[in-house]
């Protein structure tokens, strides 16, 4: 697997040898179990680094910009499947990352959980419930994401209730969605357009986006 690392520099994440390596182990984990658990589609070791790692490191890299130095914070990944986002970025991120995987199949967290112990890391866990189950009981969170669990509308308030005040909640999107001001409002968020990101993935022309909701 060649672990595609241009890209880093610009982001302003400088990995060390050793987070890099945990990054390819987490990949050669995913690919080794992928077929017993249903994890993913995917078709070789490689598309995990270029689709699904990739994506997490471009959510580190913003989550390290909006965390403004702090020498701690949290953060949430909703609908963490196999942990892609979540611990690709816990990874990336270091011991400064307290990472709370939430996922509702209990087969994915034993997964996660399996992984945490294979990795070594400190300051990871998984919480078995689903996303509307928590409702603001799980955090509260520095930050929040999620990716694929369905539309934004639905999306934002499962997402945003366990966030701190001033906290930031960012979500994946593929297409250019549009979100609903009252749902904002219900949710006590504004949009942060000078804070959200775009980006491609390697091979593609497709434009990803990393929008960014503020907790008022």
């Amino acid at each position: 697997m060649k672990l595609r690392t241009d890209f880093l520099e610009k982001l302003s994440l400088n990995l060390s040898a050793l987070q890099l390596e945990l990054l390819q182990a987490y990949a050669s984990l995913v690919w080794l179990k992928k077929g017993d658990l249903n994890l993913t589609s995917v078709e070789s070791e490689q598309e995990i680094w270029d689709r699904h790692i990739t994506d997490g490191l471009f959510a580190a890299a913003l989550i390290k910009k909006l965390s403004d130095g702090k020498k701690t914070y949290s953060l949430a990944d909703y609908g963490a499947g196999c942990g892609y986002i979540g611990l690709s970025a816990k990874i990336a991120l270091g011991e400064a990352c307290d990472l709370t995987l939430v996922e509702t199949l209990g087969k994915r967290c034993m997964f996660m959980e399996w992984c945490i112990m294979k990795l070594g890391l400190k300051g990871a866990r998984t919480l078995n419930i689903r996303a509307a189950a928590s409702s603001g009981k799980a955090g509260p969170f520095d930050f929040t994401t999620e990716r694929a669990m369905g539309k934004i509308n639905d999306i934002l308030p499962l997402c945003c209730a366990d966030l701190k005040k001033g906290a930031f909640f960012i979500p994946f999107q593929t297409e250019n969605r549009e979100w609903a001001e009252e749902i904002l409002k219900k949710c006590s968020c504004v949009y942060e357009r000078d804070l959200s990101q775009e980006y491609k993935l390697f091979g593609e022309d497709k434009i990803r986006r990393l929008p960014v909701f503020k907790k008022i």
